[in-house]
């Protein structure tokens, strides 16, 4: 009986041990598969050039862009022309006036950077190239899809894999510390700095989207159900919900610089206010933007960046396909390598970008994670603990109602 018992239980490892081997050989054989199919692919579409859609508004970003443009060129001959923006919903309403027309194929744009309310629209309107394409990139495993909810949702719409993680942001806001001790650290705060100082304050000109973020912000902060900025705008159902805003405009303009007669048309103009002393407080979507500028000597060394005691607005910005690019392998082949440690590394780099990369440090080798641990953040970028506190994007719907509500409100007097 015990030489039976013995014989099976030899059968039996022998049969887990054949299954395992299996797996294991098969495992390795579709990654070495996937990796050739990739290298096919890569020779297929050398040769060819992308047009990539992206803000053109500042040297460091298109200096950054134009590097990866050249690298991807050496290594796989793929052209990436940088078609420089300066409203991407300019971009997407050529590539819905070319769906209107059928031009289902070889549209003008093959990759464009987008998040929010951009990519609300291409989804809503079949814009975008589907097929959770994302995770078939190799690079793709350096991200942590599983745990960062974050990565798969913009402005709290779920992706659907049909744009690609590319950096994440936060609004900053920074001073000259030789001048402040103390910046106001919420939006009460703000307003009774703001009335105390007149024509010390003022913020990009909405539409521009740090401008409209920062309305975003006060609203945020000032509403007490904040689960109602979840939920798409009905104007029957939320008109009254903006009236905390439209109050703390109301009791504000009037102190802004310039009498909120004139906004300055975007963040970097907003630099320029503040170097140049006629306002005291700055605000960016990228964290070492105040660094870099100390770097660029476009501020004081003396600048300090800060957010509001109960947090920020923060989000991710990604990269997204129309459906009517002709060129969507060779595209993605140049956001695989935009999402590779090296091209996250330098992005992140304060001397490159400064923009925090959306690669999760814990899935790269030792080396990798070295490289990423000494980066230097600058003299004026908070920390990762000081940014803890991040506040959740209102649904998208609710930018129209803002910009049009401030346009009719305040913004007749530009």
């Amino acid at each position: 009986m015990y030489l039976k018992l013995a014989n099976n239980l030899t059968k039996v490892s022998f049969k887990i041990f054949f299954i395992c081997m299996f797996s294991i050989i098969s495992t390795i054989s579709n990654a070495t598969g996937k990796k050739k199919d990739w290298e096919i692919k890569t020779r297929e579409v050398s040769g060819q050039t992308i047009f990539f859609h992206a803000w053109g508004g500042a040297k460091n970003i298109n200096s950054y862009i134009k590097w990866a443009s050249d690298e991807v060129k050496k290594r796989y001959n793929i052209t990436v022309k940088h078609v420089k923006v300066s409203d991407t919903a300019n971009v997407v309403a050529r590539i819905l006036s070319e769906k209107t027309v059928k031009r289902d194929n070889n549209g003008a744009v093959d990759l464009v950077w987008i998040n929010g309310e951009n990519f609300s629209v291409m989804k809503k309107n079949n814009m975008l190239l589907t097929g959770y394409w994302i995770k078939d990139l190799p690079n793709s495993k350096y991200l942590d899809f599983d745990n960062n909810p974050s990565l798969l949702n913009d402005f709290g719409i779920s992706t659907e894999g049909m744009e690609m993680p590319w950096g994440v942001s936060q609004l900053n806001f920074y001073y000259d510390s030789k001048y402040i001790e103390y910046p106001p650290r919420s939006a009460i705060e703000l307003k009774d700095y703001i009335t105390k100082n007149k024509g010390r304050f003022t913020f990009p000109q909405p539409p521009d989207f740090t401008g409209t973020s920062f309305l975003k912000q006060i609203l945020v902060e000032l509403i007490d159900d904040k689960s109602l900025l979840k939920s798409e705008y009905v104007i029957h159902k939320h008109k009254n919900t903006l009236n905390p805003l439209w109050k703390w405009l109301d009791q504000t303009t009037p102190y802004f610089w310039r009498e909120g007669k004139n906004y300055p048309p975007n963040y970097l103009a907003l630099t320029e206010l503040v170097a140049e002393r006629e306002i005291d407080i700055g605000m960016a979507f990228n964290i070492a933007h105040a660094s870099n500028a100390i770097s660029e000597r476009k501020l004081p060394k003396t600048v300090r960046s800060y957010i509001h005691k109960d947090g920020t607005l923060a989000n991710v910005h990604f990269l997204a396909i129309p459906y009517n690019s002709g060129k969507k392998t060779a595209s993605k082949i140049f956001v695989n390598f935009l999402i590779s440690p090296e091209a996250q590394l330098k992005k992140q780099d304060k001397n490159f970008w400064g923009d925090p990369s959306v690669i999760s440090v814990e899935k790269l080798d030792k080396e990798w994670k070295n490289k990423f641990s000494i980066l230097p953040r600058g003299i004026a970028t908070l920390s990762n603990k000081e940014l803890t506190m991040k506040l959740e994007e209102p649904h998208p719907s609710w930018v129209k109602a803002i910009e049009e509500g401030w346009i009719e409100k305040y913004g007749s007097n530009n």
